[in-house]
């Protein structure tokens, strides 16, 4: 804060040795070619040269003091742009610093990916071949035994060799057998999902925690007993996992090794059907996806089922769009269906740094227009208020941006607006008077408009028109009086 401070008094020192030094000497300039002209104007007619600089003294007596005051409104409109870089700069410190204090959310923009069934598939490959009488019996075979099938391996080949002999001839008969992994598809998937949105003080995205809980039924759809192996793939960029949960039919499963997810894999009867159920709690960011199959395969039946505490929710172009829409649930149910589309969710978020950026920009325009209003108004309710009362009410809004661009380091962004910009109400209520109360609620409500994006220019905008609205209506009340 102190290396801020220090900035800020050398850029104006800058501006002081700048443009305003500058402006001082074309001051000066005009001064001296006045005075010029007023001392020929006093040889040739005194009362003429005393008249005019009667005036002259009776018109700068009225008007330095409103003169000083814009002078000040545009130190304060320097003094806000100056704001705006610290902030960027504290906000540009905080990105790089290696250490924080306190809990600093993982995750990131979420997937989740569809389980997939296979099971292992044998097949046999038998060839024949006759050998002439005068061949000499083999001492021994050629045999080849390969370690079993693994799931994710490439197939393995069995080879065994028999010779039979059939009167004077030899058969040679070669059996391959090739074992593999094949795709078999889901007969059921529920999944539920719950999102807690969170209101982070910094960063540039959504963030959420997601409470995951699904169901799988699967079988064994052949007329003999097969393995069947069930592959859950872990969700990619979501953090910590907590609270997490496999079990098959309803018994626990120890998972040892999941860098390639959770797997199980066992052996079923023909038509045994199998449950398995996954649940975990995590942390993400800006989005939520379910890859519902990663290859062109038939889903038998789908449903998910999201929960939110907000409405504020958009699906990516090209996503699953829900079949049930209400009050914060969105429901999905596929049944029999072949797609190539995920179910992409997307959390629209305005960053708090985006917002005050915004804030700084309007700064500008919040003070010309209070000095408008202070003017107007003052002369429609028959109040004179002087240059300096307009210049405390000036500085009190341009000390509301300063305090804002603290206070949101600490609390929340509609606090920091509200306690900064209600302090500078109540000292402009104090300034210019219970006679201008509309000018004192207009300028404390325009900058919390901004904490609605997406309607900060409609809300700006009817604010503005009410305002002129009621400006009408006290001229024309102001002219039937007079009438």
């Amino acid at each position: 804060m102190i290396e801020h401070l220090e900035f800020v008094v050398h850029r104006l020192l800058e501006l002081v040795g700048g443009w305003m030094c500058a402006l001082a000497m074309t001051v000066v300039l005009a001064l001296a070619a006045l005075a010029f002209l007023l001392l020929n104007l006093f040889k040739f007619d005194r009362d003429s040269c005393r008249s005019a600089m009667r005036k002259i003294s009776r018109t700068m007596h009225g008007s330095w003091g409103w003169l000083l005051t814009a002078a000040l409104l545009l130190l304060q409109i320097y003094a806000l742009s100056e704001l705006h870089l610290g902030f960027q700069q504290r906000l540009k410190q905080q990105g790089k610093a290696q250490y924080v204090v306190g809990d600093e959310a993982g995750g990131g923009p979420t997937t989740q990916r569809a389980p997939k069934i296979s099971m292992l598939e044998s097949q046999q490959t038998v060839e024949s071949v006759s050998l002439p009488e005068d061949f000499n019996n083999l001492e021994q075979l050629p045999v080849w035994s390969p370690e079993p099938a693994q799931y994710g391996g490439a197939p393995t080949v069995e080879l065994k060799c028999d010779i039979v002999q059939q009167g004077k001839t030899h058969l040679l008969t070669r059996t391959f057998t090739r074992n593999r992994y094949v795709s078999s598809k889901l007969q059921g998937s529920d999944v539920r999902l719950k999102l807690a949105f969170q209101d982070p003080r910094t960063g540039a995205a959504q963030l959420y925690k997601a409470d995951f809980q699904a169901s799988y039924t699967f079988s064994n759809p052949m007329s003999e007993a097969r393995r069947i192996h069930f592959s859950f793939p872990l969700p990619d960029n979501s953090g910590t996992l907590s609270n997490f949960r496999f079990r098959i039919n309803g018994q626990e499963v120890p998972t040892p090794d999941i860098d390639q997810g959770l797997e199980w894999e066992s052996e079923l009867k023909p038509g045994e059907k199998c449950v398995a159920e996954v649940a975990y709690l995590h942390q993400g960011a800006k989005s939520w996806s379910y890859d519902v199959t990663g290859r062109r395969e038939p889903i038998a039946d789908f449903h998910l089922k999201v929960e939110g505490d907000r409405d504020e929710l958009k699906f990516q172009r090209g996503s699953l769009y829900p079949s049930q829409v209400s009050s914060g649930k969105w429901e999905w149910d596929l049944k029999n269906q072949i797609t190539s589309q995920s179910i992409s969710l997307y959390f629209p978020y305005v960053p708090n740094e985006a917002i005050m950026a915004n804030l700084f920009v309007f700064g500008p325009l919040e003070m010309v227009s209070l000095l408008a209003l202070t003017l107007v108004w003052s002369s429609l309710r028959y109040r004179r208020v002087g240059p300096w009362r307009t210049a405390l009410a000036s500085l009190a809004t341009c000390g509301a941006f300063a305090l804002a661009s603290y206070l949101v380091g600490y609390l929340p962004l509609w606090l920091s607006l509200l306690l900064a910009f209600a302090l500078a109400g109540w000292l402009q209520w104090q300034t210019l008077g219970r006679s201008l109360w509309i000018v004192v609620l207009a300028a404390g409500v325009a900058p919390l408009t901004f904490l609605a994006p997406g309607h900060t220019g409609l809300l700006l905008t009817t604010l503005g028109l009410g305002v002129l609205t009621l400006a009408v209506r006290e001229t024309c009340r102001r002219e039937d009086r007079v009438a």
